[in-house]
């Protein structure tokens, strides 16, 4: 029998992925992202704070969720980019929701050797 901690099908504290944003010329530039995935409690807050229509607390919401998931922009750590969030592209932002919440897929996982769901 597998150890269900080491199985793909769940998501394991510290477990991380990789994705690259491609640049759009004119609109952003490329951008690398190391995240940790969020778990469905998290997507469930961000449905209420979508249904609660109000902006400014899901702004709020999706800059502290983008803090709290994302380790790295370009290899700099949150430290440096932290207080910017509410200034980040809306296109890159969108992206970087969707691959915390696992509506979109990291593309790197090949190139990180990441066939096991675990991470290093």
């Amino acid at each position: 029998m597998s150890d269900p901690l080491s199985d793909p099908l769940f998501i394991d504290d510290g477990f991380t992925r990789t994705h690259d944003i491609a640049a759009v010329p004119g609109l952003h530039p490329a951008v690398k992202v190391v995240f940790r995935p969020a778990l469905d409690r998290e997507r469930k807050a961000y449905d209420q704070k979508l249904a609660a229509r109000d902006p400014d607390a899901l702004d709020k919401y999706e800059c502290d969720l983008i803090a709290r998931h994302v380790s790295e922009l370009n290899d700099d750590a949150p430290s440096k980019w932290r207080d910017k969030l509410a200034k980040m592209h809306p296109t890159v932002r969108a992206i970087l929701l969707n691959l915390i919440f696992s509506y979109t897929p990291a593309k790197r996982l090949e190139a990180e050797g990441e066939s096991s769901g675990a991470s290093g």
